[in-house]
């Protein structure tokens, strides 16, 4: 199980919470763009860096959640539990 920090958005504007995902139920990782958009506009919950990437998680579900790291990183943490 890999642990990520997933951007949520509420009645209130955006928040984060930690998730946890099999790893094996990921279909794609892809860098997202939109959440960048809004990080850059002061949108996102402030204590991020500001040069911080996001990405867009699918899983096996058809869900998709969008992370915040860029997509090799998000994708190292998986290949790590799947592959040693």
């Amino acid at each position: 199980m890999i642990n990520l920090v997933e951007i949520i958005q509420n009645q209130e504007g955006f928040l984060l919470r930690e998730v946890v995902v099999n790893p094996s139920h990921v279909i794609s990782i892809t860098p997202d763009v939109d959440a960048a958009a809004l990080h850059a506009n002061g949108k996102l919950p402030t204590g991020l860096h500001p040069a911080q990437q996001f990405s867009k998680v699918v899983l096996a579900d058809g869900r998709s959640m969008r992370v915040v790291g860029n997509p090799n990183m998000v994708g190292d943490k998986a290949k790590k539990l799947l592959f040693g």
